[in-house]
């Protein structure tokens, strides 16, 4: 009879995905519509400067960048591996230990992928794309530089889709033909073909019509967040969010509003491998100088709630 009751069980797995295993976060204070600090003293460190996070699908390995107050160099890719349910132990993977820079001093904005096996970020300057693998150990390989995506110009943030398409952008170095594209990011996608990644398309949307940048794409596709500098804002730069219809169409861009937004410079979104929480970095300064650089979550209804009350 057990077996049968276990057996049933699997069956209803099977069936419905939708059934999602327990991610474990290093904060049991879950936040609602309002943004709170995520894991003060174990992420949010005082006196340390600190975006970018992402984590594995288990949630039991989290890199977030660490950041230089005075100057704005990302300055190294931190861990925090979660081994059981009482203690965590914080270092510095061994591929950012060993990373061997061209031009600049310059890693982060690590990003995990959905099926665990692949991270993606940003390194040198001015930055290019990145790639490493998950190795049999469990640590990550030696990373390569990602030469068919990377541009000459300043490339950021890449996040991926259960479909393995990466959604990445790029900000245009100084033009002296095209002065207009200084500091005017855009959003471009590349579907895999095999496994591999060769095609790189702007994404066509109206959203993408104006500065954008930081893409976060969702499990399947159908919203993504990214950040801007645009009129209408509220700060420095803010946090929207696009939706995808039923034929495959982009949204204009919704702001997701001044309880996530601010006269700072809010960045770097990451969707929670559940999809329950929204994470995302604020920061006083773009630049130089800056006085603080956190880490917040906050629940996933303010961008259910916007596709409720805009579409």
């Amino acid at each position: 009879m057990k077996i049968k009751y276990i057996m049933l069980i699997f069956g209803l797995m099977m069936v419905f995905p939708g059934c999602k295993r327990k991610v474990h976060y290093l904060d049991e204070n879950y936040p609602g519509p309002s943004p709170k600090l995520y894991a003060a003293g174990i992420i949010n460190v005082d006196g340390r400067y600190q975006q970018n996070l992402t984590m594995s699908p288990d949630g039991r390995e989290h890199l977030f960048t660490q950041t230089d107050s005075a100057i704005w160099r990302y300055e190294r890719i931190l861990r925090i591996k979660n081994v059981d349910d009482t203690s965590v132990v914080l270092d510095t993977p061994q591929f950012v230990k060993e990373f061997k820079y061209e031009n600049f001093w310059f890693i982060g904005e690590p990003m995990i992928s959905p099926d665990n096996q692949d991270l993606y970020f940003v390194a040198d300057y001015p930055p290019n794309f990145w790639n490493s693998k998950r190795m049999k150990n469990g640590d990550w390989s030696e990373p390569k530089k990602m030469d068919s995506l990377s541009s000459n110009s300043r490339d950021w943030f890449m996040s991926v889709s259960r479909k393995n398409t990466l959604f990445f952008a790029t900000t245009y170095l100084p033009d002296p033909e095209n002065p207009s594209l200084e500091m005017n990011g855009r959003i471009f996608e590349s579907a895999s073909i095999n496994g591999s990644h060769f095609t790189k398309n702007m994404v066509n949307g109206p959203f993408n019509k104006d500065d954008a940048g930081d893409p976060v794409i969702s499990p399947n596709e159908d919203y993504m967040v990214f950040g801007s500098v645009r009129d209408g804002g509220h700060g420095k730069a803010d946090l929207y969010v696009t939706f995808k219809d039923g034929d495959g169409n982009w949204s204009e861009a919704f702001n997701l509003g001044d309880e996530i937004n601010t006269v700072h410079w809010e960045s770097g979104p990451y969707i929670s491998p559940d999809e329950r929480f929204l994470f995302f970095s604020r920061r006083d300064s773009s630049g130089v100088n800056a006085r603080f650089s956190n880490i917040y979550w906050v629940s996933m209804e303010v961008v259910k709630n916007l596709r409720r009350n805009k579409l």
